[in-house]
């Protein structure tokens, strides 16, 4: 369902980890980031997708880089083709990748559409997506352009995410950590929790030894921030899995027994560029609190 002309639109990019129908319901688009293999270039969830990764991981390398400027403006012609004369962009965070930047270089150039880019900082995976859905609603209710911007700037300090990932081999294909620590943490079945700091810098949160203590450290995690968090009167919880869906329904019966009374719940898979990354059998979940008031959904 689109906005009447001269309403918001919202554009993320393909790391949201957001699943389809939210992009029919809500005026949200989507940008593919693009993974390489070789001389290869594909656009994320267009021509490659994290289950392919996964099948050719073990055996070939991938990595990541920026949206094609091209892919940048053609989502911004369709945009302003269906009327909508402003823009919240949200991309993955700056720590993380040089997206935020680029688009606000590709914004500055269009004359026809008001731009804003705002760096989702520690909004990653579905919780870019939970932010992206958070503010259609909002924008759909009639809330003003101004205060929009404000209001998700505020979501953004307000949301935590959490993952555990089940290898540490990606990681050390990437440069993030060193041979040894990979092998260590794979003789000792070592699960590291991951989360993201309010610089959108990844960091550990735990470290625990086996899927099941991981998964129930997880939910440990969602529920202290619950507990400990800004005494707002509605928050959203997010839940996210890499290939492993019967994992992640488990983890999102638990988490809505666990924090009981959540506006609203997303749940996605996640997407090829973390995939590359994070490798296979992730789960992930975060908060985000809400100070003003959300429409209903």
């Amino acid at each position: 369902m689109r906005s009447p002309i001269g309403r918001i639109a919202v554009l993320t990019d393909s790391s949201c980890d957001l699943p389809q129908q939210y992009f029919k319901k809500y005026p949200i688009y989507r940008l593919p980031l693009i993974v390489t293999c070789g001389e290869t270039a594909y656009r994320d969830g267009v021509e490659i997708t994290a289950d392919e990764v996964y099948r050719r991981q073990p055996d070939e390398n991938f990595k990541t880089s920026l949206p094609l400027r091209e892919d940048a403006n053609a989502v911004l012609d369709t945009i302003a083709a269906d009327g909508y004369k402003k823009v919240i962009v949200l991309p993955l965070s700056s720590a993380l990748s040089s997206t935020c930047n680029h688009l606000r270089l590709i914004a500055a150039e269009r004359t026809d559409l008001e731009v804003e880019v705002i760096d989702s900082r520690r909004c990653a995976s579905i919780g870019l997506g939970m932010l992206a859905v958070q503010t259609a609603q909002y924008a759909m209710a009639g809330m003003n352009f101004e205060t929009l911007k404000q209001v998700v700037v505020q979501m953004i300090d307000d949301s935590t995410v959490f993952f555990c990932i089940d290898t540490l081999e990606y990681l050390r294909r990437g440069g993030r950590i060193g041979r040894v620590t990979a092998v260590a943490g794979s003789l000792l079945q070592i699960k590291p929790i991951l989360t993201i700091g309010t610089d959108g810098v990844i960091g550990t949160a735990a470290k625990v030894r086996g899927r099941n203590a991981a998964f129930e450290r997880l939910l440990d995690l969602a529920d202290g921030v619950r507990a400990n968090g800004p005494e707002a009167p509605a928050f959203n919880l997010v839940v996210c899995d890499g290939a492993w869906p019967e994992e992640g329904k488990r983890l999102e019966t638990a988490l809505k027994k666990r924090l009981p009374g959540c506006h609203q719940l997303i749940h996605g898979s996640i997407d090829a560029t973390l995939a590359v990354h994070l490798g296979p059998h992730l789960l992930g979940c975060g908060v985000q609190f809400l100070r003003t008031p959300p429409p209903s959904v």
